[in-house]
């Protein structure tokens, strides 16, 4: 009679009549009956699914047990990860049921259960992989979940090095590195991230094969709960998103942990973990612990391992490319120092949502929401000359992906108008009846604003409005104009760097103040600068406009008589980067074109006023001639976009504004120094929402009229108005 092995797998014979008894095994000496090392473990010889005979553990993880087991179909030897989230759960010794602890525990258990179950069938796919495990089934049993895998024949990094003597050459390091990077590849390009790349999760098996394993419960750490997130991370090889509630995750968390991994391979010293790092960072370059490890390989190692994730690489492909020498790189501090040098303004906030795209690692929104009845909501955003049409398209797409994810009956369906064309696009639908569901406001006529549909509803479902700036202040007017908002913006004004001028201090309080140099205004942002400057310039029932606000522009007009480059912003952004125009006044929106144009030649300075005045902006309105189900769904969908990470998807990476969001405003200001200026506008800060698209048509009227063409005086302008 043959027994087989509930260790090494293997059959051997017993004697007739001793079935009964307990025997050790020939072959690797496990004796029958052994319990396992844990209480909280599995029984070898569980059998699961009538057709899985649990071995012994082969390892365990703050988020599960991996068990060799016996596949009596295929009869083959497989492996068997079971989800087990250790503090939630517990086993009676011999039990396989497990227990669920009560409150927020079994909540969280539950949610991260199906988590385990999605990022098993994800794993599925890479079936044909050469360099990642393969998933053969998954189950629920026990109250939990398991995942089936290959069975690996081999020893994992991390113990082949203790063989190696601690550390290994360099040949072999790089082919095991190349190997990881190109399973990291097929894991991205699936919209997935592994984030537990490590020595002991990278695996070498017979005939040379690299084999990555247990991304499935890495997945799991985007918990919000703080405990949870340590289990999971490898100190020394995790990047310090990873310990970050809410952090922004993406292919360069995976290439921090493949190149400290790569640190630790060729070097055989630990890297030192990313969190003190950001304190101090002691972490020598490779080539200073072995002079023998050539500086490309080095320097690809510590920019891979950058503590700003922004410095790092931030595709695998660039990161092999520099491997394999085909692409010069610098190490992370050179790399710094270098962009210090040209300036060049880089947000590590902003690249790090670029590349997640529609994969939500960074997943903040909660929805509260009932489920929605089937919808297609029409989007219509505005692109920009400096945008294009695909790109301004994937960006509502990407920020959709997670609304429709939980609202799977509604499908929202994004179309990009050049700006220019938006306003009779939006006419030309109306008329035709063809109006899409969401618009954006600042392009509606007063016509296609008064049939617009109410987004009270879109407020009162926001529980949480004192998490935003300014939309509890004015959440009356806002209602009123139908508007939806996803940010601000303030008037600031661009100071060139020049021996007269000290850029880095200057502060505009009063147009007198600069008078004497030659000044930009930006009529697209004359209505916030002339309020902010002292004058009075609004639109209530009728123009309104004080002698301050009439000597302001008068003084535009002279600057820009005497200049031919002041005559638009193209002209005068050509002034500026060739000395001629000093000062340019706009808003905090023309920070990009300033850093595409003239970067490193000036300082974003704040106005200083107590009559400061802002403007909400990318306001989105709902038409009024939408079904029902289509308007309940873009109301949904229009509180969905003011959720913390919609919100930073939409400034943060695209730049359209400031957030409105706190802790999306927090990052968006805190990334860059040039930025911080913000906080001194928020306590004065007021908006106009009411008529402000009215204002706006005037302005541009005045702008033609009195300062470009000069075809009339402020007088002669402002009396027709009456």
């Amino acid at each position: 009679m043959k027994r087989r092995c509930l260790n090494c797998m293997k059959e051997f014979g017993i004697p007739e009549g001793q079935e009964q008894n307990h025997f050790a095994c020939p072959f690797c000496g496990y004796r029958e009956g052994t319990p396992p090392k844990e209480i909280t473990y599995l029984y070898p010889g569980t059998i699961l699914q009538n057709r899985y005979i649990i071995g012994t553990t082969l390892g365990a993880g703050g988020f599960g047990i991996t068990y060799k087991a016996w596949d009596t179909t295929l009869e083959m030897v497989v492996a068997i990860k079971e989800y087990y989230p250790a503090g939630m759960v517990q086993r009676v010794p011999g039990d396989p049921n497990l227990i669920v602890y009560g409150g927020r525990h079994q909540e969280e258990f539950y949610s991260n259960l199906e988590r385990f179950l999605e990022e098993a069938r994800k794993m599925a796919i890479f079936e044909k992989s050469k360099n990642i495990v393969h998933v053969e089934n998954h189950f629920e049993a026990n109250n939990t979940a398991y995942i089936v895998m290959e069975f690996l024949d081999g020893i994992s990094v991390k113990e082949f090095m203790k063989q190696e003597g601690g550390k290994l050459d360099m040949e072999t390091a790089l082919e095991i590195a190349f190997a990881v990077s190109e399973a990291l590849q097929e894991i991205h390009d699936a919209s997935i991230l592994h984030r537990d790349i490590s020595p002991d999760n990278v695996f070498l098996c017979e005939g040379n094969k690299v084999k990555v394993l247990d991304f499935g419960a890495a997945r799991l750490s985007d918990t919000e709960k703080e405990v949870t997130r340590s289990i999971i991370l490898k100190p020394g090889f995790a990047p310090p998103e990873q310990y970050q509630t809410k952090s922004k995750q993406g292919p360069w968390t995976d290439i921090y942990a493949l190149s400290a991994m790569l640190y630790y391979c060729i070097t055989g010293v630990m890297p030192d973990e990313s969190t003190n790092r950001k304190i101090e960072d002691t972490v020598v370059a490779p080539k200073e612990l072995d002079p023998s490890i050539p500086d490309y390989i080095s320097d690809t190692i510590m920019r891979g391992m950058a503590v700003n994730e922004a410095l790092r690489f931030q595709n695998i492909g660039e990161f092999q490319k520099a491997l394999l020498k085909e692409k010069k790189v610098v190490d992370d501090k050179t790399e710094l120092k270098k962009r210090k040098r040209r300036r060049v303004f880089t947000i590590a906030a902003a690249v790090l949502l670029l590349a997640v795209g529609g994969f939500a690692a960074w997943r903040i929104y909660d929805s509260k929401d009932p489920v929605l009845n089937p919808a297609t909501i029409t989007v219509w955003v505005a692109y920009s000359g400096d945008e294009d049409a695909d790109s301004a398209k994937q960006m509502m797409e990407d920020m959709s992906d997670m609304f429709q994810s939980d609202q799977a009956a509604v499908t929202v369906s994004v179309e990009a108008i050049p700006e220019e064309q938006y306003a009779d696009r939006l006419e030309q639908a109306k008329a035709d009846g063809t109006m899409p569901t969401v618009y954006q406001a600042e392009y509606a006529s007063e016509e296609i604003q008064k049939s617009a549909a109410s987004v009270k509803p879109v407020y009162n479902s926001m529980d949480n409005l004192s998490d935003y700036y300014f939309l509890k202040s004015y959440k009356k007017k806002l209602i009123e104009e139908k508007e939806v908002p996803l940010g601000f913006n303030i008037p600031v004004v661009y100071v060139r760097r020049s021996d007269t001028v000290d850029a880095s201090s200057f502060e505009l309080s009063r147009i007198s103040d600069i008078q004497e140099s030659q000044y930009y205004m930006d009529s697209a942002y004359a209505d916030m600068l002339i309020n902010t400057l002292g004058g009075s310039y609004h639109y209530e029932n009728g123009l309104a406009m004080d002698n301050a606000a009439k000597e302001l522009i008068q003084d535009v007009v002279k600057h820009t008589k005497s200049n031919i480059k002041l005559e638009n912003s193209e002209k005068a952004m050509d002034g500026f980067a060739n000395g001629t125009v000093s000062y340019y006044l706009a808003s905090v929106r023309e920070l990009q074109t300033f850093n595409k144009n003239v970067v490193g030649l000036y300082e974003m300075r704040p106005i200083q006023s107590n009559t400061l005045c802002g403007r909400f902006t990318d306001a989105y309105s709902i038409s009024g001639s939408a079904s029902k189900d289509e308007i309940a769904a873009a109301r949904v969908w229009l509180r969905y976009m003011l959720e913390e990470g919609p919100q930073k998807t939409y400034h943060l990476v695209h730049r359209h504004a400031i957030p409105l969001q706190k802790d999306a405003y927090r990052v968006y200001v805190d990334n860059n120094s040039k930025l911080s200026l913000i906080d001194g506008y928020l306590d004065n800060l007021k908006f106009y929402p009411e008529n402000e698209k009215k204002l706006e048509t005037l302005t541009e009227d005045l702008w033609k009229q009195v300062v470009r063409k000069r075809t009339k005086t402020i007088d002669e302008w402002c009396e027709e108005q009456k």
